[in-house]
């Protein structure tokens, strides 16, 4: 593990096995883990919630960074999966993990910029013909208006990929291609999901406007808070309290930013203080709210980023922080926090699991157009 996280620290995209931070275990675990995680290799046991950073990334994906999202696995006997957020990129980090296709209904995001919904129609589409029969369940906040909610974006999103929809007549997976959607306040906060053992709570967050939110998800007395894109906000302060993982926003400084962005020192302070965390408020936050493990996300990471944002936020907060990075992992028992690296499988093909839809397609296969015959090349 480093000693300290600077410039010159490896770095997972350059093939570092090693998580960024220097806390890779917090308490002691009852169970030995190996070093990385690997695809298929390990299953989450009871009381056990397993976390994985699916998109670290800011709004710019880059090879090195899928952009925002989480996956959060529990130990429960339904063996559910939860996205929060799903940017571009996301499902690709997933499907190097192995875990079924089928498992993929559950999506809670924070809010509808583009860079935590990218990854939407390949979940509804491209997951359905590689075996999801279920519909995918969303919940996201409700808009200002009817028209800026999450329940509007799910049946636009359905009405522009129609034709993808209709192809589908006569494969099983045409009834996975579906959404249901339900939409969760973003003025308060409030409990909207509770089954198998599993809460999920929504609060309110401050990001450019009306419907934001960040979740906490409890299981078995432990708990992951995920902030989505916030400045700092007391609601989700008092929604860490006693938390075991915080996920929370953080943006390079505005020094650092303007540089690296190529944008005016104005903007870039307009940016991440105005719309987004710093890291030295990162560190604020953590403080305040006391996790036993803290994660600086959504923190488009180089060298030129991690050793400032965290030397940053080590002015602020001397606790157990990581930087998050693609697919890193965090195994949350009642005894210890551990945080290592998932090493992917480059070349997975789909894993099926239980689906509760099963029987004959909904429709038959169409009678194909009546110019194909004469249009095809035969050889």
């Amino acid at each position: 593990m480093p000693d300290q996280i600077d410039e010159m620290t490896p770095l997972a995209c350059e093939g570092s096995t090693q998580a960024l931070t220097t806390t890779p275990v917090v308490g002691s675990p009852g169970t030995a883990l190996a070093p990385t995680l690997a695809p298929g290799g390990e299953q989450v046991g009871p009381g056990e919630i397993r976390v994985t950073i699916l998109g670290s990334g800011d709004p710019f994906v880059r090879p090195s960074q899928a952009s925002a999202s989480v996956l959060v696995e529990v130990g429960n006997a339904a063996k559910d999966l939860f996205f929060f957020d799903l940017g571009s990129g996301a499902l690709k980090n997933f499907t190097g993990l192995r875990l079924p296709v089928t498992a993929t209904t559950k999506v809670f995001l924070s809010h509808l910029h583009a860079d935590h919904v990218g990854d939407m129609p390949t979940l509804l589409y491209s997951m359905a013909k590689a075996g999801r029969r279920d519909p995918v369940e969303v919940w996201g906040p409700a808009g200002a208006t009817e028209a800026l909610g999450t329940q509007a974006y799910t049946a636009t999103l359905l009405d522009a990929h129609a034709w993808d929809y209709s192809s589908l007549r006569g494969h099983p997976g045409q009834s996975g291609a579906a959404a249901v959607a339900t939409e969760v306040p973003f003025d308060r906060t409030e409990v909207v999901y509770q089954h198998d053992g599993v809460t999920i709570t929504s609060f309110p967050v401050i990001h450019m406007q009306d419907g934001a939110v960040g979740y906490r998800l409890d299981y078995a007395g432990r708990s992951v808070v995920f902030s989505g894109d916030t400045r700092p906000c007391r609601f989700l302060v008092e929604a860490a309290d006693g938390a075991d993982l915080l996920i929370h926003e953080t943006f390079p400084s505005p020094s650092v930013y303007a540089v690296k962005a190529g944008v005016p020192p104005a903007f870039a302070e307009a940016v991440v203080n105005g719309v987004h965390t710093s890291p030295v408020m990162a560190g604020k936050v953590f403080a305040a709210a006391g996790a036993r493990m803290s994660v600086m996300w959504h923190l488009a990471v180089d060298h030129q980023t991690v050793g400032s944002a965290y030397r940053e936020m080590r002015t602020a907060h001397d606790g157990p922080v990581t930087i998050a990075q693609d697919l890193t992992v965090f195994n949350v028992t009642a005894d210890a926090i551990v945080t290592r690296q998932a090493i992917p499988d480059p070349f997975p093909w789909p894993v099926l699991g239980p689906t509760g839809i099963t029987g004959p397609p909904m429709a038959p296969i169409p009678e194909p157009p009546a110019w194909w015959a004469d249009a095809m090349f035969t050889g």
